[in-house]
């Protein structure tokens, strides 16, 4: 493996893991504004915390793949 595309190879994990992160990240802020006293029981317990941290990881990987499919074609128009 040449040392270009080792280095490229890396790149790409860190741009991956860091659109994971902030898509989470904005998934997380984004689920800030919803009432979730009128959907949950206990809004405030350890699973509805838990509920939220699924669902915005489960949105944030959205959001990710957007990220990266949008670096990944920038990219490549630049090239």
């Amino acid at each position: 493996m040449s040392n270009f595309s080792e280095i490229s190879f890396r790149v790409q994990g860190a741009v991956t893991i860091g659109g994971l992160l902030l898509g989470t990240l904005l998934a997380w802020y984004a689920l800030g504004a919803v009432r979730w006293d009128v959907f949950l029981k206990k809004p405030d317990s350890p699973p509805a915390s838990l509920l939220r941290l699924l669902l915005a990881i489960l949105i944030g990987t959205g959001i990710a793949g957007f990220i990266v499919q949008y670096v990944t074609g920038a990219s490549m128009m630049h090239t």
